[in-house]
């Protein structure tokens, strides 16, 4: 049955909405969302602006919408010091709070039609009766749990299924105010939290709860504004900050959205469409479209000061959605309501869209084809065609559509299939070749110690281990089985040369160059198509250079024993770890599901510790510190890598004014002469 309604619905949209190609519709405004790699695109035109609502009606000022279940639009409006509600053509039909409100800045209704305005001048929430009769008035909780001096200035209100006012109150830092329906304060709900740093975390690590009590403590901002969907869920949105801007509460008041879910700090209003979607509006007039998890769909509007334009705000105060999808922007500064209706495009993701929130998959799939056909770069698409592709057991197909929209919990499920199906068809032949392989190794084994077949390749070994070059470099091996008489040897008896050592390091580069293209889909961050190799090769090469050059410079002043050749050939031999086993890792990385993930995690982790151990004694050894005089040395090395690219930083910018300073006047003289 619920599948009935959610075609019945889409077909509905169909009808209901006007088609517009994105290449006719023209806009004063750019429509903008996500690639899958996080990179702001323009897109097709999502919403156009239909005209006014309500047009020709007294609207001073607007300050809140709110969209019954009946399409029916009330306005909270300070410039009439009214509520005033209308029907679903603009004709008004009832208006409240005459000659009783003074500021009424929020509005919303129950289930049962009453009317709820927040006036931020009374200091008091109004309930009226659907035929405008003041029926109840909430003013400031006398409660002690409220707090003596906490502050009451309603600003903005929310009734949920079981009547219970929500209401957003100025400077009330402490949580949405929640009052039942008979006025008694029920508590604080969903309060703000700051971002976490390292400041925090280490004052919470060395105070108790009682001594933070007593601290004074940096306050969370106060959310800007509070909506309620279908379902009882509370959403808000805070302005003045990035963190937690736009949140989703569950039912202990925790937010269940991305922490960063937008950048924008001036959002101003939220609100919730048909399918789950959450909308919201900023004071600039951009207008953004999430879907349930906090993924943007989409991002358009503007404000605009020389000339009124439809699709472009002044002071936009409010926003919400009806039944149909329409999107209603309040503009106080102008007086109006602009309404945007969704385009074909839209129409069809949100019909993909909503079977895809309710599980059906595979039958949301020919929507995201449509939709990945006008815009191929649209991340959301492929991940929902990957999970029908993957509920229909195309494996190999999900597989590909989870890459593309990078999604890599997706990718992971689907290689997990992808890998257990490949076993099942090979596993047994695997097996056999193995087995065939260590009977070859006996038999081999067996007629050398007869006959020693072997003889020709031993000789071949034994000539290749007199080529002194390649000794030095496989001398590498040593420093993982004895890295202290490795290093006796190295600085004493001059074991390798330069030349192994320069070799070294460009097969560590090669290595990381390797790695950077190789490491599996799941452990990489890194596009390959963005990348300048030149770069991620300049990341690696100058800090071991810059660390070997001040390193040597800074032990002559600490008594150092090391000479020049020492710390350069020591420093690349201690990273014997990395140089071997490096490449091993990497492949492994590509037959590797999250599930495993500790496998790649936890190798890493151990090759770069054992690499750094190596680092330290090898300082230790080649200048014949004690511990600390080691670590002096490493804390002056990393302070003198510091300023020496603080040095020539400056140094760049002053010969960046003094190239511009010269190409000015030469240019001058140009012109003049």
């Amino acid at each position: 049955m619920k599948k009935f309604f959610i075609a019945a619905f889409g077909l509905w949209l169909i009808l209901l909405f006007p088609t517009y190609s994105s290449a006719s519709v023209s806009v004063p405004y750019k429509t903008e969302t996500l690639t899958a790699d996080g990179n702001v695109i323009e897109t097709q035109t999502a919403y156009v602006p239909i005209g006014l609502f309500a047009k020709g009606s007294e609207i001073v000022n607007p300050e809140d919408i709110y969209i019954d279940e009946n399409d029916h639009v009330l306005i909270a409006d300070s410039g009439t010091q009214t509520v005033k509600k209308f029907n679903t053509k603009g004709k008004l039909i009832q208006e409240y709070g005459e000659e009783i409100l003074q500021k009424p800045i929020g509005v919303y209704t129950d289930q049962n039609g009453s009317v709820y305005a927040a006036d931020y001048g009374n200091e008091t929430v109004f309930k009226f009766e659907e035929n405008g009769e003041l029926i109840e008035e909430y003013t400031r909780p006398d409660e002690p749990l409220f707090g003596k001096n906490a502050p009451y200035k309603p600003e903005k209100i929310a009734i949920d299924q079981r009547q219970n006012i929500y209401i957003i109150g100025e400077g009330a830092t402490n949580g949405i105010i929640q009052l039942s329906q008979d006025g008694t304060f029920l508590g604080y709900y969903g309060a703000n939290t700051l971002e976490p740093t390292m400041g925090s975390a280490l004052q919470n690590f060395i105070t108790t709860q009682r001594e933070r009590a007593n601290l004074f403590l940096k306050e969370p901002p106060a959310a800007s504004n509070v909506a309620i969907d279908e379902q009882g869920l509370v959403y808000t949105v805070t302005s003045g900050t990035t963190w937690e801007a736009v949140r989703k509460l569950n039912i202990a008041g925790g937010n269940i959205l991305p922490p960063s879910i937008t950048e924008d700090t001036n959002l101003v209003d939220i609100a919730t469409g048909p399918i789950g979607n959450i909308y919201t509006v900023g004071s600039d007039g951009v207008i953004s479209e999430y879907d349930s998890s906090g993924n943007l769909l989409f991002s358009f509007g503007g404000q605009t000061k020389a000339t009124n334009r439809l699709g472009l705000t002044v002071q936009p105060t409010s926003i919400d959605v009806d039944s149909s999808g329409r999107v209603y922007v309040t503009d106080r500064e102008l007086g109006v309501i602009q309404v945007f209706e969704p385009t074909e495009f839209t129409t069809i993701l949100h019909q993909g869209l909503a079977l895809f929130e309710e599980g059906y998959y595979v039958q949301s799939e020919q929507y995201w084809n449509e939709v990945l056909k006008l815009n191929s770069s649209y991340g959301l698409a492929h991940t929902a065609k990957g999970e029908a592709l993957y509920k229909q057991q195309l494996y190999e197909e999900a597989l590909h559509e989870f890459e593309l929209a990078n999604d890599k919990e997706g990718y992971s499920t689907a290689f997990w299939e992808v890998r257990y199906k490949w076993m099942e068809d090979h596993l047994a032949n695997v097996i056999l070749i193995i087995l065939i392989l260590l009977f070859i190794r006996f038999v081999v084994k067996l007629l050398d110690k007869k006959r020693n077949i072997l003889q020709p390749l031993r000789a071949f070994k034994s000539n290749w281990n007199r080529n002194k070059l390649l000794s030095e470099i496989l001398y590498i091996k040593n420093f993982i089985k004895h890295p202290l008489d490795s290093l006796y040897y190295l600085k004493e008896y001059e074991k390798v040369s330069i030349l192994s050592s320069a070799v070294l390091y460009i097969i560590l580069l090669v290595e990381y160059v390797l790695m950077i293209y190789w490491t599996g889909f799941l452990f990489t961050d890194q596009a390959l198509e963005e990348m300048n190799i030149f770069f991620e090769i300049g990341k690696l090469l100058i800090p071991i250079l810059l660390f070997i050059v001040v390193n040597y410079l800074v032990s002559t002043i600490t008594d150092g024993e090391g000479r020049f050749r020492d710390v350069f050939n020591g420093t690349i031999y201690s990273l014997a770890p990395y140089l071997l086993f490096i490449l091993p890792i990497t492949l492994i990385s590509n037959v590797l599901t999250y599930n495993e993930a500790f496998v790649y995690t936890l190798s890493m982790q151990v090759i770069t510790a054992w690499s750094l151990i190596l680092l330290f004694i090898t300082i230790k050894e080649i200048h014949d510190y004690t511990f600390w005089g080691t670590v002096r040395n490493i804390l002056l090395t990393l302070f003198g890598m510091f300023l020496t690219v603080l040095v020539f930083f400056v140094l760049y910018v002053l010969f960046d004014q003094v190239y511009d300073f010269i190409s000015s006047i030469l240019q001058e003289v140009m012109l003049r002469v």
